[in-house]
């Protein structure tokens, strides 16, 4: 049986090139059990032998009471620190982060420019 995920992260397609080289947007690759193996800000999985398909993880985050207590004491790793991805703390640990699909039909607010493109939108 598998031990059930602290936490979880909603993610969606991204069929945009700009948004797959955009180090602001970060990208996930996601296991057959749907669990996350990476997250990054670079283009992953690197497009080596066929045309893979890129998950925009939407930073809407999910957590059993166990799994927030245990984030909070965990210290940040490596990988975290390099990439800024809060959730690569929890794989760098050992531990399962589960992906759910979700639908974006927003724009991330990530940036000073991203503010200024909301403002003009709205």
């Amino acid at each position: 049986m598998t031990p059930t995920p602290l936490a979880v992260n909603a993610y969606t397609a991204l069929n945009n090139a700009a948004a797959v080289l955009d180090h602001n947007v970060v990208k996930v690759v996601i296991g057959e059990n749907d669990n996350a193996l990476m997250f990054s800000r670079q283009p992953i999985p690197y497009p080596r032998n066929e045309h893979p398909t890129y998950f925009r993880q939407l930073g809407l985050y999910g957590f059993t009471r166990n799994g927030l207590d245990l984030f909070r004491q965990l210290r940040q790793g490596p990988v975290e620190r390099a990439e800024g991805i809060e959730m690569i703390r929890l794989i760098e640990h050992g531990y399962r982060v589960r992906t759910l699909p979700g639908s974006d039909k927003g724009i991330a607010i990530d940036t000073p420019e991203n503010l200024k493109r909301a403002h003009a939108m709205l």
